[in-house]
C-alpha cells in the first residue's frame, strides 16, 4: 500500500497491490493522517488495482464503515476496483459507509475515477 497526496488537484490517492487484509484496511488512514500535506478537504482516492486476494471479513468492512471519516463530510470519494469481486466488495463498502462518506463513488477506470472526482489528467492519480 501507498499514499501520496496531489496539492495541486486536492486529492488523497492510496494505492494497494498483492493482497489486503483487514489490517491494510485500518492502517492506510494512519498513514494518511500522518501525511505533511494532508488536507481533511481534499477528495479521496482508493486505487484497488493491484490487488490480487483480499482476506478480509466483511465484518471488518463494516466496522471501517461505521467509523468517523477523516475527511469532511462534503469530500469526495471513489475506489477504482476493476476486478469482479473486489468491486463488489467496494460496492458493499460504499453501502455501509453511505451516511459516513455520502460522496462516493465506485468505479473500474482511472478514467472514470477522474471524472467522477474532476481531475485534470497531469495528476498522479
Amino acid at each position: 500500500m501507498h499514499v501520496t497526496i496531489d496539492v495541486n488537484q486536492k486529492v488523497v490517492v492510496s494505492t494497494y497491490y498483492g493482497e489486503i487484509n483487514d489490517d491494510d484496511l485500518f492502517h492506510v488512514v494512519s498513514l494518511i493522517r500522518s501525511h505533511p500535506d494532508f488536507d481533511p478537504s481534499f477528495s479521496d482516492l482508493m486505487d484497488l488495482s493491484g490487488v490480487t486476494a483480499g482476506t478480509f471479513s466483511t465484518s471488518a468492512l463494516y466496522q471501517k464503515s461505521q467509523q468517523e471519516s477523516i475527511f469532511d463530510l462534503e469530500s469526495m470519494h471513489v475506489m477504482i476496483a476493476p476486478q469482479p469481486h473486489i468491486f463488489g466488495l467496494a460496492r458493499m463498502t460504499q453501502v455501509f459507509a453511505a451516511k459516513k462518506k455520502p460522496n462516493t463513488a465506485v468505479v473500474q477506470t482511472i478514467d472514470e475515477a477522474r471524472k467522477f472526482l474532476k481531475l485534470e489528467k497531469t495528476s498522479s492519480a
